[in-house]
């Protein structure tokens, strides 16, 4: 999978392997993730779908 570099400023920065959240949901990359599968995966048991979950909300409200 692919890691991109995310850039938040003065705030630090983080990379993101694309496509694991999408793979870990079981959701196919070319459809969207559906808000309440991402409000489901932000309470997993798992911390590193947790981790993603948190990460991709707070990246789709950034492009709005």
């Amino acid at each position: 999978m692919e890691k991109h570099a995310v850039n938040l400023g003065s705030k630090g920065s983080f990379t993101v392997r694309k496509g694991r959240l999408h793979k870990a949901l079981g959701i196919p990359e070319d459809q969207t993730i559906p808000e309440s599968r991402l409000n489901s995966a932000l309470h997993s048991t798992n911390p590193s779908v947790r981790r993603m979950a948190a990460s991709a909300k707070g990246l789709k409200a950034m492009h709005k």
